[in-house]
């Protein structure tokens, strides 16, 4: 996978993570991860399109969806995922998605992105049909972590 494809995405991932939460992620090992696969308990589905179509998905597990909550927050104790919670990590990543096609837009590289899906619960599997999907783990200051699984097909 190309890195002018991907440091779009870490860029964005880790200047809005700061702003809206004030963690201040470091970027993991990225990794291509075998299809399918399963991801944690909260997963974000925006799917991209134009110049670059497919989708990325961003996961992460209960705790951390409540730390990021809180967070953007004010630091509101969060301890369940209800409709406002669910928003507000729908409304993350579209940020992270809306700036990273910002910058592929500087770059004169066309992509849109379609609005967040959240999905909640066990043992979800997702499959990227004749895509790579690379993984960019996203550690936050207390060894939380977030996944951003971006899979592609370059048109």
């Amino acid at each position: 996978m190309n890195v002018e494809y991907i440091n779009p995405f870490i860029a964005a991932s880790r200047s809005v993570i700061s702003q809206t939460t004030g963690f201040d992620p470091a970027i993991g090992q990225l990794y291509v991860k075998a299809t399918p696969y399963t991801g944690d308990k909260v997963m974000i589905i925006i799917g991209l399109a134009g110049k670059i179509r497919g989708n990325v998905v961003v996961s992460f597990d209960y705790e951390t969806a409540y730390k990021i909550v809180s967070a953007m927050m004010g630091g509101m104790p969060i301890q369940t995922l209800d409709e406002m919670s669910k928003s507000a990590i729908a409304e993350l990543c579209n940020m992270i998605l809306g700036n990273t096609a910002t910058i592929f837009s500087k770059k004169n590289i066309h992509v849109d992105i379609t609005p967040p899906t959240v999905l909640t619960g066990d043992n979800m599997q997702l499959s990227a049909a004749k895509s790579t999907v690379v993984c960019i783990p996203l550690i936050l200051d207390d060894n939380a972590k977030i996944e951003l699984d971006i899979s592609y097909i370059e048109n």
